[in-house]
């Protein structure tokens, strides 16, 4: 069952599958493109995969345990760079992709289904603010070389609400679904690519 997983998610990356490793190198007709999907405490708590793509490695930076609440967000500068989170990434198909978890208050705790050995909320001292600890995932898969997620597979969770923020690189033609504020539920498309048929095609 493990190798139709890895095969199914392959088969939705085959454009990128001749990169190991996802250091950023934008191919020239895309752009990056960022999403911002903030969890109220009353909000469903777990997060599944918004795309088919590759963990390829975590980092987990300590740091604060601001408020991520839309009031703060937008009055605190850098908040989702202030507060301990855990940014996961690799690649999709159309190249770089990566998800971040952020902690908040009474939040701390970020749990991924497939990497028991992260621990984040813990008490001690901080280490500098920038370090951060890394694991690679390139044993996850013979085929990959990292962790295959298919679309909408449950990934991990939040013990509260929190906030999860996507960056990922896609053509110039990639429209978001949604408008800023939408409430989005499981499952939801977040966007996709209009590619209209060239002349020559």
């Amino acid at each position: 069952s493990t190798l139709a997983h890895d095969v199914s998610v392959a088969a939705t990356l085959r454009p990128s599958l001749e990169r190991t490793f996802s250091e950023f190198q934008r191919k020239p007709n895309n752009k990056l493109h960022f999403a911002v999907i903030y969890l109220a405490p009353g909000d469903y708590h777990r997060f599944h995969s918004p795309a088919a793509w590759v963990v390829e490695r975590r980092r987990h930076f300590v740091g604060e345990l601001f408020s991520v609440s839309p009031y703060v967000a937008k009055r605190l500068q850098n908040l989702f760079v202030l507060n301990e989170r855990v940014a996961l990434l690799g690649r999709w198909t159309h190249g770089f992709f990566s998800m971040t978890p952020v902690g908040a208050t009474n939040v701390g705790s970020i749990l991924l289904d497939f990497d028991r050995e992260l621990r984040t909320n813990v008490r001690g001292k901080k280490p500098p603010p920038g370090t951060f600890s890394e694991a690679v995932y390139s044993n996850a898969s013979k085929i990959l070389r990292g962790k295959p997620l298919r679309a909408g597979e449950e990934m991990g969770g939040f013990c509260l609400g929190s906030t999860i923020v996507l960056v990922f690189e896609a053509p110039k033609d990639f429209r978001f679904d949604l408008k800023a504020g939408q409430k989005v539920k499981v499952g939801q498309r977040l966007g996709d690519v209009r590619q209209e048929k060239s002349s020559e095609e």
